[in-house]
């Protein structure tokens, strides 16, 4: 269940975290984003920085690492020193997804995680001018028609790709569907309005730029921007295959002192609700979502696990 992050309870982060690790910090902080500048996560990173910095009473900087869907970045960082000066922000995709379908060297115990910073439920869509009105048109299209129509992805074990691998297999009709890979979500989308793929899915963000038609959101609720949009639940698709988050935080290398991670803890509390990172989130259409260090390691580990079901699925 998602938890939009209020002001009291980063006061309560704050102030239960309030006696540090003796001398930390004592240079300043790598902030990695493990995939190119100018991307997503990097401006997420770099809205952060100034607003972490000041909370963490030390320099903080973003370092981009880029490469195999954010794995080298992730592999470089399970191997150093965990002293807390060495953290990246590592998406669902890039945490729990990557480790179980290629040969790395990073696995569920890799990491001491810090925090969440943002998370958005994902949504299956069509193109405003499709036919299908609801997943009971597209159910009973595809058992009209086996194997003619085609659902996109941004590419393989990609969170695009397990979006429809969730709402596919949890109606039980992926076998009649085709899968066409993109290199990322822009072209994809291009032949979503074209009409040569019928199906895609990301996140509400994308949705809204565009003339699409969301089927359903692969959340616990139904969201407050789309709420004639049925949840997965709601058109029959069960657990683990319902819900699925784009969501994203900070993480250390595993065997981090506690007394560091509280601190870095206390300092992204104090980062997200910061009036600056506010103002970035506001501005980017960024949905924050904070979770503190133990809320946030039981959450990654139960993705990890529940993740796994999608992989299966998805023949990955």
């Amino acid at each position: 269940m998602l938890k939009i992050f209020s002001i009291a309870a980063a006061a309560a982060v704050v102030a239960a975290s309030s006696v540090s690790a003796e001398g930390f910090p004592e240079r300043p902080i790598n902030l990695i984003a493990p995939f190119n500048a100018g991307g997503g996560t990097d401006l997420l990173l770099r809205g952060l920085a100034p607003h972490f910095a000041e909370a963490i009473g030390s320099d903080a900087y973003v370092s981009n690492m880029a490469g195999g869907s954010g794995t080298v970045a992730a592999s470089a960082l399970q191997a150093q020193r965990p002293d807390g000066y060495q953290l990246a922000y590592m998406s669902v995709t890039v945490s729990t997804i990557q480790p179980q379908i290629k040969n790395v060297p990073y696995g569920i115990d890799s990491w001491t995680p810090i925090c969440s910073i943002a998370a958005s439920p994902t949504m299956l869509f069509v193109s405003g001018d499709s036919p299908y009105q609801n997943m009971d048109d597209v159910v009973a299209a595809v058992k009209a028609a086996p194997g003619e129509l085609v659902y996109g992805s941004s590419g393989p074990g990609a969170i695009t790709h397990l979006t429809m691998v969730s709402a596919f297999a949890g109606l039980g009709i992926i076998d009649d569907m085709k899968h066409l890979p993109f290199q990322g979500s822009g072209p994809a989308i291009k032949e979503l309005t074209a009409g040569n793929i019928q199906f895609f899915g990301d996140t509400e963000l994308l949705v809204e730029r565009g003339d699409f038609r969301p089927l359903v959101v692969f959340n616990d609720a139904r969201v407050e921007n789309f709420p004639n949009v049925p949840t997965a639940t709601e058109v029959g698709i069960e657990a683990p295959l319902n819900e699925l988050y784009l969501w994203g935080g900070l993480f250390a290398p595993a065997g981090l002192e506690p007394e560091v991670t509280a601190k870095l803890e206390a300092a992204c509390a104090a980062a997200v609700v910061s009036e600056g990172f506010q103002e970035f989130a506001a501005n980017s259409g960024t949905v924050v979502n904070y979770r503190g260090a133990e809320e946030f390691n039981d959450f990654y580990r139960a993705q990890y696990d529940a993740n796994a079901a999608l992989i299966e699925a998805a023949g990955l």
